[in-house]
């Protein structure tokens, strides 16, 4: 009898142990426990695309997005928005702070110098008698300006009422205005999304490279010689 017990255990024992080995196998294919983290993870994200474009559609795409591009940047160095100063006084005061007190750093500068010429170019309309205290400024300066106002430092009493005086005049305005500039270069932040998405599409595999890859380094050169060619200003999205 105890022989007998003795087999039906050592059976017992037996399948325990190949059970044990087919989960550890399971467990090997499934888990991915192969190869580095990155690996583990590169292999999960991995997508395989069912429907891969030709290299000539994507540069296709990127030339059509760079045009879009130029396009709403000019927009924006000539689209206008109008500030009511309200008084040649408060004009005066903060054409007086920008050209004497206003700080500036190795990647404001332009951005100062941009804002004053676009100021100084209302300056005429700003002594008419029926002037009705409206200055119109493109795009980027308000950007600048809102940057500039909202840093503005001084000393004293006089300095700070002066400050007061202009944020009581303009100051909610300039901040509507602000918004909506930053609304109407949604488009230009959605084609930023668009070039990046490219980048990416280009580099995958599944690509059909019917046409040599290096067509779209040339687009990529277009890029850098548009931005080469407008102003250096341009609002951060």
């Amino acid at each position: 009898m105890a022989s007998k017990t003795n087999k039906s255990e050592m059976k017992i024992v037996d399948n325990n142990s190949q059970e044990a080995d087919v989960v550890k196998q399971y467990d090997t294919q499934v888990n991915s426990k192969v190869g580095s983290k990155a690996e583990q993870e590169a292999l999960a994200n991995e997508v395989i695309n069912d429907n891969p474009r030709k290299m000539s559609e994507i540069i296709a795409d990127k030339k059509a997005a760079l045009k879009l591009n130029e396009d709403l940047l000019r927009e924006l160095q000539t689209n206008e928005y109008e500030i009511p100063f309200g008084s040649t006084k408060l004009y005066k005061q903060l054409m007086k702070f920008l050209e004497k007190d206003a700080d500036w750093g190795h990647t404001t500068a332009t951005g100062l110098i941009m804002l004053y010429s676009n100021l100084k170019e209302n300056a005429k309309k700003t002594q008419d008698k029926d002037w009705d205290g409206i200055i119109k400024l493109r795009g980027t300066s308000i950007t600048i300006l809102w940057s500039m106002i909202t840093s503005m430092k001084g000393a004293g009493f006089f300095s700070a009422r002066n400050f007061i005086e202009l944020m009581a005049a303009f100051g909610q305005e300039l901040s509507t205005v602000v918004q909506k500039v930053h609304e109407d270069n949604q488009a230009l932040r959605d084609n930023h999304v668009k070039l990046s998405e490219l980048d990416t599409e280009v580099n995958s595999p599944d690509v059909i490279l019917d046409v040599p890859i290096d067509k779209y380094d040339e687009a990529e050169q277009e890029l850098q010689n548009l931005m080469n060619e407008v102003d250096p200003v341009v609002e951060t999205v």
